[in-house]
C-alpha cells in the first residue's frame, strides 16, 4: 500500500533516490537529462511525490501518464 504525504518540505535521501530513479527512467524514454524539459520533469516528479504518491511504481506510472496526456493535448 502506498504511503501518502501532503507537501512535505524536506525529502529524505531515500525519497530523493526514488525520485531520481523515476527521473532516470523517464529521461531514458526520450528526454535529454540536461535539458529544460528535464528540469520541468524533475519539478513534476517531486510535486507528485509530495502530493500524490510515494510509491515508486505509482510515481513512474503517474508521471508517464501526465506526459502522454500533455503530448496528446499538444497534438490537437
Amino acid at each position: 500500500m502506498s504511503r501518502r504525504r501532503f507537501n512535505r518540505t524536506r525529502l529524505s535521501p531515500h525519497d530523493l533516490a526514488i525520485c531520481e530513479r523515476v527521473f532516470d527512467q523517464v529521461c531514458a524514454d526520450d528526454i535529454d537529462p540536461l535539458s529544460l524539459d528535464a528540469e520541468a520533469l524533475a519539478v513534476m516528479i517531486v510535486a507528485i511525490f509530495r502530493n500524490v504518491t510515494t510509491n515508486e511504481r505509482e510515481l513512474l506510472e503517474e508521471v508517464r501518464f501526465l506526459r502522454r496526456s500533455k503530448g496528446a493535448e499538444k497534438a490537437h
